[in-house]
């Protein structure tokens, strides 16, 4: 009975226990499955936002990063609830796209983890749970390099994804006794199905924590927060260090195996203790050897490799005890001589960075050497399969190394021997390899193995790229190359070198480069080369050498010793470029900085030199001279009629008209614009000038025939061979009776011209000392302006704009004002015209944006966000210069977009010159600012020049506003205005509005946006935010008359 109740107590025994691993295998089961499916869709929700980041990215490529043209971000953020915000970043966290979400300066940026992730990471990079700055929301954040044209890392695209909403997308289904969390390389709290606002962005507890560190995948059991005891089962999104679990209380796994459980321990112990007594009595024979045996076996597996079973009890025991022995001695000398040969294997694959594999090709798995790990950067609980080994080769060569291994290797049974590449797993790190494998074949003659090794070729293939790329810059610089030996003979040039000079390849090898010498360099030039060649290993210098056809050229040229490592020369380098054309224009610039580009005649530089001559001259011949400012009347009034080509037509005539009015040896002069200069030499007397001048007058007022190219399109006015005639207004200064210097000769003459053109123009003055000392000169007022700039007499007022249907404040035009220290408050327009033209409305421009700028910051800072519009003048606009200033300027005042500026510009000053002003302002709009259309309507070509012109808002002409309700023509052309801005695609505000008739007549038009007296007047700074308060309590309705 004995003998049957034992595997029967046994067997309840079993089945008892055996029920509780069935509810754990069951709940592994269920977790698996959940595990999977969220890692699944996490791992699948990375690639996606990837593979967006990565097109983002793509939108921004240049170096530095530029702004993307074509790029909506809006639709992304509108669409996905998930993103709370993106950005575009330099390599130094400056923003590039200031029209993104991310609006985080650099310097604070730069404190957070993820913008360092960004900054240094090559790839798509993924942070743990952070708070979002701006938000305080907790996010992951998303990187993704920016890179140029030639690849190189120059910024990155940041995306930051709502946690708590993502906890919601993936967890909400989860079964109410199932547990998932998502913990990040630090342990953090990323995301979980159950108590996510209090859990999120915590740390694991360090038990826990040390529990769960090494699991990536498969199964694991700890306790949780409240120290329940659960079931996890594990998987982890390698490329963004993260890990999924899901877990069920150990309470509800064996809930059921429990009660089984019980059951049959009840009866099982009642059987068990009837068994006991007699199962001790037949033991206690033979267990003391048994036991033995077992402590022996107990201490070979705790690592005492020296114990041995003590030879002892009945033969059969003793037995076995001696064979066990014999048994152990075997072993140990076999694992020592593995020992040692594992160890010789594993160095020399270290040494050689050379990894071993075997292929099992019935289950397409394989196993690795560590030195093999390492180089694919492989995890010991990695998977090794066909399919991992495919995903570990680079994409471009995946397709033709998996036809290389089927074809090639397994069905034509040719030795595997291929280089490719393989993207590490561990760090994204593309890393070249060489694979060699012998197959091994069954008794069916059929392969069943492949056995080989890869070893790490990528230094090796960097310095063939390298080699192949000195070959290719050797090849095709655009510079000659020659190579000489240490003694001068050239050794080999580039095909540059043949276009250059002119002699082939096969023609120049052997030759020393003196054969190219032109004879302008004597004997020293080329002792102090070599002198500079030999002691401090390089020299460069321009020179002339001569080309094959016997032409002489200019090069810059550029020679280096390369000497090896005890400093021995082992050959020369030269690179040259050809430099001919470039001293030619060197030429051409030195002309142009003494004569007038549009009319030839000398300029300033070159009057004032002549004119000290003719001083000097005039002194050693006891001789007078006279300086003649000429000024020509009413040119910019044909400038506005018939256009800037016209108006350059008519210097060019006058100009050649009043040369060939001077004599021999006297010097005609211009300044600019419209004024010119003639120095009268070698007079007896002053009286002897008069015929000259009145030939000036009369060569000045010479009729015009305008050719008809310069007909501007749309200007009915202008007919092909029109006749234009022009005056001038004269001021004549004498040496020596005027006894300055020549500047202020000069500013004499201005003065006297200034005299005759208040006198009625078409006429000239002599400058008289006594007399007419007392007047003020142009050029005095202009210095009085210059003074007032200088001493900070100039301020601001800003009128605002307003949108008449929303009520809103969308901006202000900034007006200057010069508070005079005498007169007071002086009006624009008392003192704009004096510097028309002149450089000083320049720098008064200059002012007016900086200053513009800075009250911007200061109101920002108060919460009032606004958009102003600043007046440049055509001489500012026209700067080449002028986007390089305006830049800046901007960079100045980093707290103030430069979406927020808008540049106003006349639109006659415009179309001067169209091409130019649109060049500018493009350059301008690639920084953010706005421009817009000044007085529209009031030029001569608004229509024909308005798509050229890349103006986001046009200003109607308060001309044409004012009188609009009572005249049915102007009335017409603001409804033209309106409908031309809607076709163009442009904003259109009205100016001068004052009433609210005004108003209601403008919205029902079109307009909704308008500036006036019937919105306010222009205020100083300080006052325009209680404005705008007020106006906004107000309801934003226009006043019945003008404020």
């Amino acid at each position: 009975m004995l003998i049957f109740a034992l595997p029967a107590g046994g067997g309840i025994a079993w089945y008892a226990i055996n029920a509780r691993d069935i509810a754990r295998q069951e709940a592994y089961k269920k977790v698996e499955i959940i595990v999977g499916d969220v890692s699944k869709n996490l791992g699948l929700m990375l690639r996606d936002y990837e593979r967006l980041l990565k097109a983002v990215a793509s939108e921004y490529q240049g170096n530095p990063p530029v702004v993307a043209k074509n790029f909506n971000p809006g639709q992304l953020l509108h669409t996905d609830p998930l993103v709370i915000r993106l950005g575009v970043r330099d390599l130094q966290a400056n923003l590039i796209d200031a029209s993104l979400t991310d609006a985080l300066p650099a310097e604070e940026a730069l404190k957070f983890s993820w913008v360092q992730q960004g900054v240094q990471s090559e790839t798509f990079a993924v942070s743990g749970a952070v708070q979002e700055p701006l938000s305080g929301r907790w996010a992951v954040m998303l990187t993704y390099p920016v890179r140029d044209a030639q690849g190189t890392r120059t910024g990155f695209v940041n995306l930051s994804l709502d946690l708590l909403s993502l906890n919601e997308r993936l967890l909400a289904s989860i079964p109410s006794n199932v547990v998932v969390p998502v913990l990040d390389r630090t342990d953090q709290y990323l995301l979980r199905s159950a108590d996510a606002l209090d859990m999120i962005g915590k740390t694991l507890p360090q038990n826990i924590a040390d529990a769960l560190r090494w699991k990536v995948k498969g199964f694991a059991t700890s306790s949780d927060l409240q120290g329940v005891t659960r079931l996890y089962a594990v998987a982890s999104i390698p490329s963004a260090g993260w890990r999924v679990f899901a877990g069920m209380t150990e309470v509800d796994v064996l809930a059921p195996a429990q009660k089984t459980f019980r059951y049959i321990v009840t009866v099982g112990m009642t059987m068990l203790l009837m068994l006991v007594a007699l199962a001790w009595m037949m033991a206690n024979a033979i267990a003391r050897p048994v036991r033995d045996l077992a402590e022996t076996a107990r201490k070979i597996a705790i690592g005492q490799e020296g114990a041995r079973a003590p030879v002892a009890g009945p033969a059969e025991v003793a037995e076995v005890a001696r064979e066990f022995n014999q048994m152990l001695d075997t072993r140990k000398l076999a694992e020592q001589k593995l020992v040692e040969r594992e160890f010789l294997l594993r160095e020399s694959q270290r040494v050689g960075r050379i990894g071993s594999y075997a292929l099992d090709l019935a289950t397409n798995q394989w196993i690795s050497s560590e030195v093999l790990d390492q180089i694919f950067g492989l995890e010991l609980q990695d998977q090794r399969s066909k399919a991992s080994w495919s995903a570990l080769v680079h994409p471009e060569d995946r397709a033709g190394m998996l036809h290389y291994l089927l074809h090639d290797v397994v069905e034509m049974r040719k030795p595997f021997d291929r280089e490719y590449r393989v993207v590490r797993p561990i760090d994204g790190d593309t890393r070249w390899v060489w694979g060699l494998g012998e197959l091994s074949f069954n008794e069916l003659d059929q392969p069943v193995k492949m056995i080989g090794t890869v070893q790490d070729i990528t230094e090796r293939k960097k310095a063939e790229v390298r080699q192949q790329l000195a070959a290719s810059v050797f090849t095709h610089a655009r510079e000659g190359i020659t190579i000489t030996d240490p003694s001068g003979t050239i050794i080999d040039v580039n095909d540059m070198f043949t276009q250059i000079t002119g002699y082939s390849r096969k023609e120049a090898l052997g030759q020393n480069p003196r054969f190219l010498q032109s004879g302008r360099q004597d004997k020293a030039f080329y002792v102090a080369m070599w002198h500079d060649l030999t002691t401090q290993g390089h020299w460069s210098a321009e020179i002339w050498n001569r080309r094959k056809s016997g032409e002489v050229y200019a090069e810059i040229l550029t020679i280096s010793a390369v000497r090896d490592d005890q400093g021995n020369t082992l050959h020369y380098v030269a690179l040259f470029s050809d430099i001919t054309a470039i001293k030619a224009h060197q030429k051409q610039l030195e002309h142009m900085a003494h004569y007038d580009t549009l009319t030839g005649l000398p300029n300033r530089l070159l009057l004032s030199d002549r004119l000290r001559q003719a001083i000097a001259q005039g002194q050693r011949r006891d001789k007078a001279l006279a300086v003649v400012y000429l000024d020509l009347d009413n040119i910019k009034a044909v400038n506005d009629t018939h256009g800037h080509e016209a108006g350059d037509a008519v210097l060019m005539a006058l100009s050649e008209a009043m040369q060939n009015a001077l004599r021999e040896g006297d010097t005609l002069a211009r300044l600019g614009g419209d004024e010119f200069v003639a120095v009268l030499v070698d007079l007896d007397t002053n009286l002897d000038c008069i015929p000259v001048i009145e030939r000036l007058l009369a060569a000045a007022s010479t009729v015009v025939e305008l050719p008809a190219s310069t007909v501007v399109e749309g200007d009915k006015s202008a007919q092909s061979g029109q006749s234009i005639q022009v005056t001038a207004s004269i001021g004549v200064t004498f040496y020596p009776q005027d006894n300055v210097d020549a500047e202020v000769m000069l500013r004499h003459a201005d003065q006297a011209m200034y005299l005759a053109k208040q006198g009625g123009k078409n006429r000239y003055h002599l400058f008289d000392i006594a007399r007419d000392a007392a007047v003020q000169t142009r050029h005095d007022a202009v210095q009085r302006i210059s003074d007032a700039l200088a001493q900070g007499e100039f301020v601001l007022y800003y009128q605002p704009k307003v949108n008449m249907r929303t009520g809103e404040v969308i901006g202000a035009e900034a007006l200057i004002r010069w508070q005079h220290p005498e007169r007071g408050l002086v009006p624009p327009g008392d003192f704009l015209p004096t510097i028309e033209d002149h450089p000083i409305s320049i720098a008064l421009g200059e002012w007016v944006i900086d200053t513009a700028l800075a009250q911007m910051g200061a109101w920002r800072a108060q919460g009032l966000d606004l958009v102003v519009s600043v007046n440049i003048d055509a001489l500012q606009l026209q700067q080449a210069n002028f986007p390089e200033q305006l830049h800046d300027i901007l960079t100045q005042h980093p707290d103030v977009p430069p979406q927020c500026l808008q540049l106003e510009i006349l639109e006659t000053s415009a179309l001067e010159d169209i091409a130019r002003a649109a060049a500018v302002m493009h350059a301008c709009r690639a920084m953010g600012v706005a421009f817009a259309v000044d007085d529209f309507g009031t030029g001569y070509s608004s229509l024909t020049y308005l798509k050229y012109l890349p103006a986001d808002v046009l200003k109607i002409d308060q001309s044409f506003i004012r009188n609009m309700t009572d005249n049915p023509d102007d009335l017409a052309i603001v409804r033209g205005v309106i409908g031309l801005a809607e076709v163009f695609h442009r904003q259109v505000i009205a100016e001068g509005v004052e009433t609210r008739t005004h108003g209601d007549l403008l919205l029902s038009i079109g307009c909704d946006l308008a500036q006036g007296y019937g919105v306010a007047r222009p205020m100083p700074a300080d006052a325009l935010p209680a404005w705008a308060l007020q106006w906004r309590e107000g309801g934003g309705l226009l006043a019945s008359s003008p404020s």
